[in-house]
């Protein structure tokens, strides 16, 4: 038996939860993967994984044998990633993941000069709205905004950016008109036809800052979403108002849409600024492939961040 191999299945198992997910990621069948761990089941002694056709469950053992087993393999492969690695001729796969609404405004750019400057290493590029998970998602880096609370992750700042409110400009003449006024109330604002983000779960809210206290604002959504393509096309079209980060608009965009109601402080998320981090864990920047990104794509958006976001 090639403990080792069975080992690692074992632990994918355990962090996936699927045997057909994990022979994905190893390119074996999951006949493969099954006949591994009954023969690392039976070297044991031990029952590790409670089969059914429909649901695989860790035994009390195995999740004891599985805490005492994930650290070793983890520094085994940092091992082996540490020496195959070179910082002459970086190469390998370099799996990132970020949210879809980064694709266009900020990261197409950068990881077309990432590509050309290191050509040998694959880049593995996986818009996602959910958040990856270090250890159990086969990712290297994240770039997501919001703080990070977890003592093995690094967040590096790349970009902080505040929130503007837009409207088509069309738009915004007409509710001004309508109000008298370019100074929109907060009851004037809740008037107004708003376009949505949606997160995973749920609707993105909007919040204003009065009297040094977040309030809600309460919004009339003509059209809900989580993909910013859908979103801007519907600014462009007039059909409401977009309160959106400060890098997301693309700049042909700007010369039909106007800000509004610029008094007012608004959010989605109770904060002033949003902050978008590059994320990775602490223990595997010696290697070479994630010290050259880490660096790469700091040392890009400090160059570009300008052009893009207001600060």
């Amino acid at each position: 038996m090639d403990k080792l191999r069975a080992l690692r299945y074992f632990k994918r198992v355990v962090e996936l939860n699927s045997f057909s997910a994990v022979a994905e990621e190893f390119s074996v069948p999951a006949s493969s993967v099954s006949r591994r761990i009954k023969d690392l089941e039976a070297s044991l002694g031990i029952e590790l994984i409670k089969r059914t056709t429909r649901h695989v469950s860790i035994t009390e053992l195995g999740q004891i044998y599985y805490q005492h087993i994930d650290e070793i393999l983890s520094k085994l492969t940092y091992a082996d990633e540490l020496i195959s690695q070179s910082f002459d001729n970086p190469s390998g796969t370099l799996k990132v993941s970020a949210p879809p609404g980064l694709s266009k405004a900020l990261l197409v750019p950068l990881f077309r000069r990432f590509r050309q400057q290191f050509p040998n290493i694959l880049l593995d590029l996986d818009y996602t709205n959910e958040y990856a998970l270090f250890g159990k998602d086969s990712v290297d880096l994240a770039i997501r905004g919001g703080p990070i609370d977890d003592a093995r992750l690094i967040a590096k700042p790349l970009i902080r950016s505040g929130f503007t409110l837009w409207a088509h400009t069309q738009l915004a003449d007409r509710l001004n008109t309508q109000f008298g006024t370019t100074n929109w109330s907060v009851d004037q604002l809740c008037l107004c036809p708003t376009i949505m983000f949606r997160s995973k779960t749920a609707l993105v809210p909007w919040w204003v800052h009065e009297q040094d206290d977040w309030q809600p604002v309460s919004t009339q959504p003509v059209l809900i979403s989580n993909d910013s393509t859908t979103l801007l096309d519907a600014l462009a079209q007039g059909e409401g108002l977009l309160l959106a980060p400060d890098w997301l608009l693309p700049a042909h965009l700007k010369s039909v849409v106007t800000p509004v109601a610029q008094h007012l402080k608004l959010s989605p998320g109770k904060a002033h600024t949003v902050e978008i981090n590059l994320v990775y864990q602490h223990a595997k920047y010696q290697l070479p492939n994630i010290k050259l990104s880490v660096d790469f794509i700091c040392d890009y958006m400090r160059t570009h961040a300008a052009d893009m976001v207001k600060f």
